[in-house]
């Protein structure tokens, strides 16, 4: 009953729609316009293109634990819940599954339904809200299906739950289903970025004949905020069985598979098995610093060659989804082995401190190594000067260095830290003890074992020492003399007795670069190399277009559903980078050769010089001559007809 004691029936109900079009109704207020089948086939074009359908199906075999004629044929493909997927973030619409629904009801003409075998609408024969929540639960059901057969952190994702049901899931959680699965997911990314890098023009992808580039993790937030720490997990149980009655317990987490990310500070890098002690309510921790989520891991192509050149459109190349905190250095590696499949020759592969400098060889370098990258990184203070060494050579800033090396050269690097010297000095002290670096005589392998000779030894010998007499006379120039300490025989080790020895660069605490570190080469590519990692991040995470961060654009819960949505977004993000290095470049070239001449102005084209008998466009002028002596001297004809309307030859 309403005021004015009139009885509505809300069947019977109906209310005029005002200046609301039937469709804006339907849609609740987002885009129903159609979308152009061009744009529809190209996007669908490019699901195929990545190979990710194939794969799909080749896991949904895998997991199938029956063998019979199976249940109804899926009304909504994993092609088009991609196709529509990617069609919204063309648009840079939130990645919402209920705006994929509308988007293959309604903004789809029957040609581009026909494309993607969708069925056709029936929406005058079934209600409005019966038939849009009918496309949306398909589509529903279509994307999870498709989650199923990616996700390693499966559990319910509906409901809060109490820490002791949180601690239920992580005990129940089986690793070595997580591996299999992760490696599914990450070949899903694999896939598509590949795919990407395939629809740039042949000259870009072969701009460099060597793949380089530069790595780093990026915040991707939750769409449930609420997290809890591994290190006090066991002291909230204790607090909610004390309590006993649950309606008394506040909300707790619903995402037992998500960890804290350090904003700022040292950030941890735990092994598989160990566990994250990570906590944002230590004594001494400041919880705005932590946000609950997950990280993606990026790596994008930089150019060592020619650095800040834009000989190519920096992409995104390969990319995976972790936990914070979690197995940092085994991401790079996904990272480099994914990159290392483009086709290029394995180049330089830049991180900063977190990585190279702050990881076991065994779980970065040596795998990395093993894919054919060289690192090149900065190194923390404790890291640099002169830190151990094998056969008589010093190890100092990623190199092995000759015994005689004077020591202002080696302790260079922490020397200019310290302020000890300035900017000038240090540079030159780097480019003097290039001299006295151990030349190489064969390259390390995948076991990161290199074989060294003394300076002063080879083809090109950089030094002159007693040692060596041999190379003294030899010399064409003047080279840094090595004197030392010692000459007798008992105190001469490996790399001053033979002619080379074999080291295991692993073992330094600063691992060998592709640059001399310190140098102006090296300084060169390693800020290229960071602005442009920190330069995509910041695009990816800026509102309008991708914005990877914002869990409210991609709102379905759980590790697998981000890291599809996340790779779509990337894929449109490298899409705009190549459509956009394309256009800035054909104006550049525009700008070089105008399409069309500039037309000859009218005063040009008629005006005459009399004095230098050419016209304004420089053609010369034939005047009439006159006869005006006996003699046959001729002059110009005086006549104004003849100076305004000059034959041209």
């Amino acid at each position: 009953m309403i005021s004015g004691d009139v009885d509505y029936h809300l069947s019977n109900f109906t209310l005029d729609k005002g200046g609301v079009s039937a469709d804006e109704i339907l849609g609740r207020g987002r885009n129903t316009d159609l979308i152009s089948d061009a744009a529809v086939a190209l996007m669908e074009a490019r699901v195929r293109k990545s190979g990710v359908l194939e794969r799909l199906e080749r896991w949904t075999a895998e997991d199938r634990n029956t063998v019979g004629m199976g249940g109804r044929p899926s009304i909504i493909s994993y092609r088009a819940v991609l196709t529509s997927l990617l069609l919204l973030a063309r648009e840079s619409a939130p990645m919402h599954l209920r705006r994929a629904a509308l988007l293959l009801q309604v903004r789809l003409s029957p040609a581009s339904r026909q494309l993607l075998d969708l069925p056709p609408s029936n929406d005058a024969l079934i209600p409005q809200e019966a038939s849009r929540e009918r496309w949306y639960t398909n589509t529903v059901r279509a994307f999870h299906r498709m989650n199923a057969l990616l996700d390693p952190y499966p559990q319910e994702r509906y409901t809060a739950k109490t820490y002791e049901q949180i601690q239920d899931i992580l005990d129940a959680h089986d690793p070595d289903r997580a591996e299999k699965y992760k490696a599914r997911l990450d070949e899903f990314s694999a896939l598509f970025l590949h795919m990407t890098f395939m629809e740039q023009p042949r000259e870009l992808r072969r701009a460099s004949a060597k793949l380089d580039v530069s790595f780093d993790q990026t915040y991707v937030g939750t769409p449930t905020t609420k997290g809890f720490s591994h290190n006090t997990i066991k002291d909230r149980i204790a607090v909610e069985r004390r309590v006993g009655d649950a309606g008394q317990l506040s909300p707790g987490p619903v995402d037992a598979f998500a960890g804290w990310h350090v904003k700022r500070g040292e950030r941890g890098d735990y092994r598989r098995g160990e566990k994250d002690q990570t906590n944002p309510h230590a004594k001494g921790a400041n919880s705005v610093d932590f946000a609950w989520g997950w990280v993606a891991n990026l790596a994008v192509r930089v150019d060592s060659e020619l650095p800040g050149s834009k000989r190519f459109p920096s992409l995104v190349v390969a990319a995976t989804l972790s936990i914070p905190n979690r197995e940092v250095a085994e991401e790079a590696v996904s990272l480099l082995r994914s990159a290392s499949t483009l086709g290029l020759k394995p180049g330089v592969a830049d991180a900063d401190k977190q990585y190279w400098t702050n990881s076991l060889p065994s779980r970065l370098l040596i795998p990395a190594l093993a894919t054919g990258f060289t690192p090149s990184t900065d190194y923390k203070i404790d890291r640099l000067g002169v830190n151990g060494g094998a056969h008589g050579a010093l190890y100092a800033d990623g190199d092995a260095y000759c015994p005689a090396t004077p020591v202002s050269y080696l302790e260079a690097s922490k020397d200019v830290k310290t302020g000890v010297i300035d900017i000038p000095t240090y540079r030159a002290r780097v480019e003097a003890r290039k001299d006295w670096k151990l030349h190489v005589k064969e390259k390390a392998g995948a076991n990161g074992k290199a074989h060294l000779r003394c300076p002063a030894l080879g083809p090109s010998p950089t030094l002159t020492c007693p040692l060596r007499e041999m190379m003294i006379g030899a010399a064409k120039k003047a080279r840094p003399h090595a004197e030392p300490e010692t000459l007798e025989e008992e105190f001469l080790d490996t790399i001053c007795k033979k002619h080379s020895a074999s080291f295991d660069l692993t073992e330094m605490k600063a691992p060998q670069q592709a640059f001399d570190y310190g140098s102006q080469e090296w300084e060169e590519f390693h800020e290229h190399a960071r602005n442009t990692v920190e330069s995509e991040n910041n695009q990816l995470k800026a509102a309008g277009d991708e914005d990877i961060e914002t869990a409210g654009r991609r709102r379905v819960r759980g590790f697998a559903s981000a890291q599809i949505m996340v790779t779509l977004l990337l894929v449109n993000h490298n899409i705009r980078k190549i459509a956009s290095f394309i256009d800035d470049a054909r104006k550049r070239a525009a700008k070089r050769t105008p399409a069309y001449p500039a037309p000859l102005r009218r005063r040009d084209r008629v005006w005459a010089n009399r004095y230098t008998k050419t016209t304004g466009n420089g053609d010369l002028t034939v005047t009439r001559t006159v006869r005006t002596s006996r003699t046959s001297d001729t002059t110009s004809d005086p006549s104004p007809r003849a100076q305004h309307h000059p034959m041209r030859t």
